[in-house]
């Protein structure tokens, strides 16, 4: 694969990484399933290349794993904050591309 093709590909990768990370906070595992049984193995190892890309690498384990402990980093306003801005970021990049491809 060349470098554009592998950029692409982590593009293509953003929106499951999104809905990903959101239904293992809220702890859906149908919605969790559904992203992951969908995607190849070429497409599963780039997910897991974007999820680390967007993992603070200045917290502790202990920190960034607090919400798999029941005891969110964050709280649920914040989080739903988060997923808005990430999901309408997404989106515009989305539109960026197609119209630069236009």
């Amino acid at each position: 694969m060349t470098p554009d093709t592998l950029d692409d590909l982590a593009q293509q990768m953003f929106w499951p990484a999104t809905k990903l990370v959101a239904a293992v906070h809220d702890h859906d595992t149908r919605t969790s399933h559904t992203v992951l049984s969908t995607l190849d193995t070429v497409e599963l190892r780039a997910l897991a290349v974007v999820l680390a890309s967007l993992v603070p690498d200045d917290h502790t384990f202990t920190t960034l794993a607090r919400c798999t402990r029941g005891t969110p980093p964050v709280s649920e306003r914040q989080a739903a904050q988060h997923r808005a801005t990430l999901e309408a970021e997404l989106a515009h990049a989305a539109r960026t591309r197609r119209q630069a491809a236009a």
